[in-house]
This record gives C-alpha cells, structure tokens and sequence, in this order.
C-alpha cells in the first residue's frame, strides 16, 4: 500500500512518529537506508523506515499464529521518488491477513500502519 505526503522523508518521519506515539505504539528504531549506503560509499534516494508496535495488539497475533513475528513490529517506509513531497508505504492487511490464516477478529492491528500514514495527509 503506498500513499504521497505531501512533505519531505524527514518531515513524514517525523509526523508518523508522533503519530505512533500519539496512538500508543512504541518507536523501535527508524532505519536510514540512504544514510547507511553513504557510509557504504553507494548513493540512493533518501529512504528510511519506521519500526513500531504495541505488545497488547501484536502479542495476540503472535500467540494465535507465532509465524507472523518475523512481520512484527509493523513498519512504514518513507522515500524521496524524485517527485514533490515522499512516498510512504506499508504492508496490505489482506496480505498479511492471508498469509497467516487470520480471522476477521484478528484484523485490527494490521490496519496501524494505514492508520498511522493517514497523519501525513489528513485520510
């Protein structure tokens, strides 16, 4: 899934982080993919992703299909595409959802990362 914001990958990062917290979830990390291919000597858009997560939401898809960790905590990337503003871009639910044979009562949590990107564009 893949929604524009309307502002730059440091400033999108910024609003999903607050908006993560603002909603409960914890920032694990923010990796700067395009910071680490600088110190690698390669060049590449400005790219980053935000690792976040709430034990009392993921923790029962964890319990009920233990798989599912290894897309656990959720994640959104942010990048510079050359165009004005980012793109930020997540995991479908449906996706997810299928993968792991997870019930209708289960979707809930699969659906923070679009949750959290509407921040960016008032969605």
């Amino acid at each position: 899934m893949t929604r524009r914001s309307p502002h730059g990958v440091g400033e999108t990062i910024s609003a999903l982080r607050a908006e993560a917290e603002r909603v409960g979830a914890a920032v694990a990390a923010v990796v700067d993919h395009a910071a680490a291919a600088r110190k690698a000597g390669l060049s590449m858009p400005d790219t980053q992703v935000i690792i976040f997560g709430n034990p009392q939401a993921g923790t029962p898809l964890m319990q009920a299909r233990p798989e599912i960790a290894i897309d656990l905590p959720m994640r959104l990337m942010v990048r510079d595409d050359g165009q004005p503003g980012s793109l930020v871009t997540w995991q479908d639910p449906a996706y997810l959802a299928e993968r792991y044979g997870l019930g209708e009562d289960q979707l809930a949590p699969l659906n923070a990362p679009a949750k959290i990107a509407s921040a960016v564009d008032g969605r």
